[in-house]
């Protein structure tokens, strides 16, 4: 539960094409910025949502208040929480209510966020959880770019970054 193998984060990426980050700060000290921006910068398109910025423009996108302000039709692959722990049961209800039937497949937690009920019930509706880790990191940890600054990713490679 939360919990996926290397292999698994893999193919998540590779089929990621659209984020809904819940709690997204417009300010470029927060974390929830810098991932955004992150993964729009690798051309992912990052429908940003927090109810204090609804209305403004974040990376060309609007800013919307809730999940159920998205565009009927709009295919979300992974919904990205920048909330408190206690607020991830009602979060994981609006993504299965409105999200889900439009094929989204992700729910991810960012460091720090866990909620075990709310994680089998996601489980149950056919989503992948992750809990207490963050995207922008794994991403980096398992495509090579964490080893460029010197970290140990633990995978091993014979690709050459010159």
């Amino acid at each position: 539960m939360g919990t996926k193998s290397d292999t698994e984060l893999k193919q998540i990426f590779k089929n990621l094409n659209t984020i809904a980050m819940i709690g997204v700060s417009a300010s470029p000290l927060r974390a929830s910025f810098f991932v955004a921006r992150y993964f729009v910068l690798r051309g992912m398109k990052v429908i940003p949502i927090n109810p204090n910025y609804q209305g403004k423009k974040l990376w060309g996108e609007p800013v919307l208040g809730k999940l159920s302000d998205i565009t009927a039709g709009t295919r979300v692959d992974m919904v990205d929480i920048f909330r408190p722990s206690k607020e991830v049961p009602q979060i994981v209800n609006d993504v299965i209510d409105n999200l889900v039937p439009l094929g989204c497949r992700t729910l991810w937690m960012q460091i720090g966020i866990k909620h075990k009920k709310a994680s089998l019930i996601a489980e149950h509706h056919g989503l992948n959880v992750i809990m207490d880790k963050c995207p922008k990191i794994e991403y980096q940890r398992l495509f090579g770019e964490l080893r460029v600054a010197g970290f140990n990713t633990g995978i091993i490679s014979s690709k050459i970054d010159l």
